[in-house]
């Protein structure tokens, strides 16, 4: 008898084990390739702008780009939809619109006129469902003062405004600091023509900056926007603080949220849970923009200038 029951508690004390383990995290991608893109090139329009027709976007080239360009350009656009609807993070949530305008508006004033915000490059409009993108921008972005290569087209600047359009039924409902780090951490992410890398991140993120905020650099130190500001912005707060900078440089607070995102997706797997679930919650939540779960602000300033001194990029928090 005792060795029966014996043999029972052992059998019990072994179910467990048997069972099958908790659904893990999905693994974080390595690399992303866009699948191939069905697209249409319409030259026959009255005000002679291209139009060029995706699964998921109509593309107006108000200026003239060649059917090869538009062509690539049409993968990247698609290439956002595919990437966010399989990334481990729910991310996707998309505008409700079947089909979203993308309009690469000639100039600035095209740009403004079309809804645009003045000094702003892209812009993602959700009221009207449409992204607006400035085309000299865009096809010759500026270079560094000593670089000697031909100016080519800043694909990451579509894919940005793309990110926002994938996560529009989301953004009312996130702090700007984190639906602007997310499409800068996709943007940065973005090598061309729809592929994506994300090994060597740190690398990536390091040279990305080095050159967007090289006007804030004194010394070997890299002056951003302190994090307890940015964390504190809301969308009107945003618009204004990227609107004045010092030295003009309109990305710093893109800077700050970038380093905030990737803190967040990458500083460890309690931290990136703690994000997942967040954002998992936010559909259910009655309050518009509910508190973002993270850590104060001091403590975050520390561990970034501690992290990116180690990796090449000696950051301040702070005005020159």
């Amino acid at each position: 008898m005792f060795r029966f029951l014996l043999l029972l508690v052992l059998l019990a004390a072994s179910l467990p084990a048997q069972q099958p383990n908790p659904a893990q995290p999905e693994p974080w991608p390595r690399e992303f390739k866009a699948r191939p893109v069905k697209l249409k090139i319409s030259d026959d329009t009255p005000d002679g702008s291209r139009v060029v027709t995706t699964r998921h976007f109509r593309m107006i080239a108000e200026t003239r780009i060649g059917r090869q360009d538009l062509a690539r350009f049409a993968r990247v656009v698609e290439s956002v939809p595919q990437l966010i609807r399989s990334h481990p993070l729910p991310l996707w949530a998309r505008h409700q619109k079947d089909v979203v305008e993308i309009t690469l508006c000639k100039d600035e004033a095209s740009f403004i006129r079309a809804g645009g915000d003045e000094g702003a490059v892209g812009w993602w409009d959700g009221r009207r469902g449409q992204v607006l993108i400035r085309a000299d921008y865009f096809l010759t972005p500026p270079q560094p003062g000593n670089s000697r290569l031909q100016a080519r087209p800043d694909q990451g600047l579509l894919v940005h405004e793309l990110v926002h359009m994938a996560m529009s039924g989301l953004l009312w409902r996130l702090p700007p600091w984190f639906s602007e780090g997310v499409a800068e951490y996709f943007s940065v992410c973005h090598q061309g023509d729809g592929w994506y890398l994300f090994r060597d991140l740190e690398s990536l993120i390091r040279d990305h900056l080095r050159h967007a905020i090289s006007r804030n650099k004194v010394g070997d130190k890299f002056h951003l926007v302190p994090v307890s500001r940015i964390l504190n912005l809301d969308h009107q707060g945003w618009i204004k603080t990227s609107q004045n900078q010092f030295n003009g440089n309109a990305y710093l607070p893109y800077a700050t949220a970038l380093l905030l995102v990737h803190y967040h997706f990458h500083g460890g797997a309690n931290r990136r849970a703690i994000t997942e679930a967040h954002l998992s919650s936010l559909p259910k939540r009655s309050t518009a923009t509910p508190e973002f779960p993270t850590e104060p602000a001091h403590v975050i300033e520390e561990r970034l200038v501690k992290y990116w001194s180690s990796r090449g990029l000696q950051l301040v928090f702070g005005e020159k």
